[in-house]
């Protein structure tokens, strides 16, 4: 497997098929809702419902900006936590043996959102940016603006 993408569908139990090869799967397709799905759940699994919107609020308003997918977005590099080492994908997540019923109830709520974020026309908030302040300040978060609090995260944007 050549790159992050091809590594990333295949870690979630995808089988690595000619249409997956394409340089972007189909933004309506199986392969773009996990890739979205796992994003939001390796971010926010444990946050409120609420906190998982405002994640993929984040995704959608990178994706806008930069005129990209949402599933490049999540993939990029350094841009969410969950895919800077692929090798972090909980073995729950991909075999679901072990898996707790929260988690059970996570992924779905991330799955639904996923396919909802994929097909809705409206612009979500205008988030770009998030932290757990428990975990990391990164570099920027002075400069962030319209600052919430939801859940452990610390939501806003940056211009």
């Amino acid at each position: 497997m050549s790159t992050r993408r091809d590594v990333a569908i295949a870690l979630l139990g995808l089988p690595v098929i000619v249409n997956a090869m394409e340089p972007e799967p189909n933004p309506f397709s199986e392969a773009a809702a996990r890739i979205i799905s796992y994003t939001l759940y390796a971010e926010a699994r444990g946050e409120p419902f609420k906190g998982k919107l405002a994640v993929a609020a984040v995704i959608q308003t990178r994706a806008r900006r930069s005129n990209t997918s949402l599933t490049e977005i999540c993939l990029k590099d350094k841009q969410f936590s969950c895919w800077n080492s692929l090798k972090a994908v909980p073995e729950f997540y991909i075999s679901g043996e072990g898996i707790l019923p929260a988690d059970i109830k996570a992924r779905s709520d991330c799955y639904g959102i996923a396919w909802v974020l994929m097909s809705s026309a409206r612009k979500w908030n205008y988030l770009t940016h998030f932290y757990n302040p428990a975990t990391v300040t990164p570099s920027w978060a002075g400069v962030l603006r319209g600052k919430r609090v939801i859940g452990n995260h610390v939501f806003g944007y940056i211009d």
